[in-house]
């Protein structure tokens, strides 16, 4: 059944038989049709430049085991690398 708007004045009374038939039209619309595609808006400019990894120095002690390092980025900060073993 087709919703039939009600035109709304000031002064009138809100009853449940129009909040009602509200609520059916809003829920008998599923999806809306799908409308035309847009233009194209101008492109935006270039982000700024962002770090990456340099490189990578790890630290090993006496049996081979790393143990930490450090970690440099492409804008030569440096970061310290924590090794943490899991238990088995």
């Amino acid at each position: 059944m087709a919703y039939t708007p009600h035109t709304w004045k000031v002064g009138d009374t809100i009853t449940a038989d129009l909040l009602n038939a509200l609520e059916t039209g809003v829920g008998a619309v599923k999806d809306g049709a799908k409308g035309d595609t847009g233009l194209t808006g101008p492109a935006g400019k270039d982000g700024a430049t962002g770090v990456g990894v340099k490189s990578i120095a790890l630290t090993t002690d006496a049996d081979g085991k790393v143990t930490g390092g450090t970690l440099t980025t492409t804008d030569n900060k440096t970061s310290a690398i924590t090794v943490t073993v899991a238990g088995a």
